[in-house]
């Protein structure tokens, strides 16, 4: 599933699965994707973006949020912008998705032509591994990881609900954990994922930090984000009076605020569809997930992972 850097216009296909999304009888449905020399993308991005993203040079003031999808990408970039913002929310007519751009959605032109927010810093969000991200030594990285029992039925309702990416609307949940655990999904293979980002957690320009963690305490995190930014400028600024500003960014990044107007974060979707911001949730897998293959997520876990790191992440993984 790897894709060269060195190999940036390799030839391209496609790996349609059943195009049609009712399916034919016994023929299972599977998501369309666009496959890049084997690395696979959603059908609805452009080819050129992917092929751009990978030639971008990253630059020292560069801010990336480095998630595997469905990890909590949308929350952190929200969370940087309020840190960035003073706890201010977006304007009425501002989209996270233009402010701090998809660098392998949108390529390396759009990204280098936004001007730097608030602190000096270029956001760009990437579902990149980490040997495949642009890298600066001086640029900084804030990565999300989430476990993967939680990220494959939460990917799995992501895919569903966008058939123009997909065409997978009526596509069946084991049929999607067959393509997770084999890595046959778009932006690749969860595991060589996070382990590509856990080989680099003690890197001084890097913070790895997990979806659980942010749950379940989201305060914590926060400082910890706005230390990582910057230590001398944003913790003291978010808890002085009173703590007046945390308080804001901690009011503004709940689920539940995230859900109100979900244009700030993504495209239109049909209310029959699963909606972008679903439900957040921690450990609540069990309602798709049957044992055998919560199972089997987990001993991949322990195939991958030390268990040095797998404390490090925790009880979830």
């Amino acid at each position: 599933w790897l894709y060269s850097r060195a190999t940036p216009d390799a030839t391209l296909g496609v790996c349609d699965g059943n195009m049609d999304s009712e399916g034919s009888p016994g023929t299972p449905i599977l998501p369309s994707y666009t496959s890049h020399n084997g690395y696979l993308m959603p059908r609805g991005f452009p080819v050129d973006g992917f092929v751009s993203g990978l030639k971008y040079e990253a630059k020292p003031n560069d801010l990336f949020v480095a998630t595997y999808p469905k990890c909590g990408t949308t929350w952190m970039q929200h969370i940087i912008w309020l840190i960035l913002h003073d706890g201010e929310m977006l304007r009425p007519h501002e989209k996270l998705t233009e402010l701090f751009p998809h660098l392998e959605e949108v390529g390396a032109d759009i990204v280098s032509s936004r001007p730097p927010a608030s602190g000096g810093y270029r956001l760009i969000k990437t579902h990149l591994p980490y040997h495949i991200t642009p890298s600066h030594p001086r640029a900084k990285y804030v990565c999300v990881i989430r476990n993967p029992k939680d990220c494959v039925v939460s990917f799995y309702h992501h895919t569903a609900g966008f058939p123009k990416h997909y065409n997978f609307s009526n596509g069946s949940f084991d049929e999607y954990f067959r393509l997770f655990y084999e890595g046959q999904v778009d932006f690749g293979d969860y595991f060589s994922c996070v382990r590509s980002w856990l080989d680099r957690r003690n890197d001084p320009n890097i913070l790895l930090l997990t979806y659980e963690r942010l749950r379940s305490d989201t305060r914590a995190a926060v400082l910890e984000v706005a230390t990582f930014l910057d230590p001398k400028l944003y913790p003291a600024r978010l808890l002085e009076n009173d703590g007046e500003i945390l308080k804001k960014i901690l009011l503004h990044s709940s689920i539940d605020s995230m859900k109100k107007d979900p244009l700030r974060w993504s495209s239109e979707r049909k209310p029959e569809h699963t909606p972008f911001i679903r439900k957040g949730s921690l450990g609540q897998w069990d309602e798709q997930l049957r044992s055998e293959q919560a199972k089997l997520l987990d001993k991949r876990m322990r195939d991958v992972c030390s268990e040095e790191e797998l404390r490090f992440l925790g009880d979830q993984y």
